[in-house]
């Protein structure tokens, strides 16, 4: 009877090993989550920053574009009437 309570006393001694050992790596496996899922919610953030600024390029390439056309009709006025004036 008195072995068996040894290996009992054992046993017990062991899983609370492996029970603090699991909780270690719970704990772990739990910092890594949030870490993991800050760093998801960062890369939306910037995903949306980049959307953002590829909408703000696209549209700033357009009125520059609109503007090289005016500019360019304008030096053809200036010089169609610099040849009449000569």
């Amino acid at each position: 009877m008195q072995e068996k309570l040894k290996q009992l006393e054992l046993l017990i001694s062991k899983m609370v090993a492996r029970q603090k050992e699991l909780q270690g790596e719970n704990a772990a496996l739990k910092a890594r989550i949030r870490a993991l899922e800050n760093g998801a919610e960062k890369w939306k953030e910037t995903d949306g920053e980049v959307r953002a600024l590829k909408e703000w390029k696209k549209n700033a390439q357009t009125v520059l574009k609109r503007l090289a056309g005016k500019l360019e009709k304008e030096i053809a006025k200036a010089q169609e009437e610099e040849k009449k004036i000569v």
